[in-house]
């Protein structure tokens, strides 16, 4: 069986509690994205507080960057607007916006701040929400590991950065790790995460080889393709709005890989991972695990399962 915690196509389908529990993990990272922007805020008022009136901001060069940014202007734009042009965005903030707002000018300044980097914070939880799942997943594999006494060797995201020894403290490596290596009664194994694969010509989430960690050479055993063993997709986002079309990218993705690999005379075994997964793609997904399209799959929210998945890793 592929996974013995999912009987039924109903079992991969998330629950309404899972999408909540989802949504709040979802709001908390965001506060903690968020919050260096409050602390910056924060100091930015201490700072000026004793100003008399916003066109002191002109004469204070500490607090400058903060005030561009509250005018609307992004790092990237500073690069071609010189001093002059850069003031002249301060000058037209304070005329229309901060002096209007008479003695609550420090407090406009600030809102004007948070809203633009509320733009940051939108684009960072987009990559984020991706991350958050990833991580999620890495955490079980390695709890899976430890339970079965497994030593592993891993590799940070950091192309300089050599593997490094299990450690009986591994907390949080699962937000640096771009591999993760192992020894079977089979021979060494190695999960790649994000990579390119030359066969298929796109990259892909989750790469299971057949390898020790020469071999892997940072990444570069993606062109010996006798030796992936498995690709999977994994769809992080708990929105049940996007879960269909995530769905839609991850199979076509799948079927892209086994038909690279057909082509090629190899054999490969193919997974999915998805936190969002209604009925109708549930369905679907049952089905292919059915017929042996899809060698495994799990509900990522479910603990029973994706512990399952990541025994099934283990077990290539």
């Amino acid at each position: 069986m592929f996974n013995k915690f999912i009987q039924k196509a109903s079992d991969l389908v998330t629950s309404q509690e899972q999408t909540r529990a989802g949504f709040l993990s979802i709001a908390l990272e965001k506060n903690r994205v968020s919050d260096p922007y409050v602390k910056n805020a924060l100091a930015f008022r201490s700072m000026v507080a004793d100003t008399r009136g916003p066109e002191d901001f002109l004469h204070l060069p500490a607090v400058r960057p903060f005030v561009l940014t509250a005018a609307g202007l992004s790092e990237k734009s500073m690069k071609y607007l010189d001093d002059a042009d850069q003031t002249a965005a301060i000058r037209e903030l304070i005329e229309k916006f901060l002096k209007p707002a008479g003695r609550d000018y420090i407090d406009e300044t600030i809102y004007r701040y948070l809203l633009i980097k509320g733009d940051a914070v939108g684009g960072t939880m987009r990559n984020r929400i991706g991350a958050l799942g990833e991580e999620k997943l890495i955490r079980a594999i390695l709890s899976a590991m430890h339970v079965s006494a497994v030593t592993y060797d891993w590799m940070a995201n950091i192309p300089s950065y050599p593997w490094s020894p299990m450690q009986a403290d591994d907390m949080d490596i699962e937000k640096n790790l771009k591999a993760l290596h192992w020894r079977t009664d089979r021979g060494d194994r190695v999960l790649g995460l994000n990579l390119n694969i030359p066969i298929v010509r796109k990259n892909v989430d989750l790469c299971l080889f057949a390898c020790d960690m020469n071999q892997y050479n940072k990444g570069k055993i993606v062109k010996t393709t006798d030796k992936i063993l498995m690709l999977g997709e994994l769809k992080g986002g708990i929105d049940p709005a996007g879960a269909d079309e995530h769905w839609k990218t991850a199979n076509t993705a799948l079927g892209r890989i086994r038909a690279s690999f057909s082509s090629a005379g190899c054999e490969i075994q193919t997974s999915f991972v998805g936190a969002a997964i209604e009925h109708a793609m549930a369905e679907e997904i049952f089905t292919q695990l059915q017929n042996g399209m899809l060698s495994n799959a799990a509900n990522l929210t479910d603990s029973d399962q994706l512990t399952e998945y990541c025994s099934w890793i283990l077990s290539i």
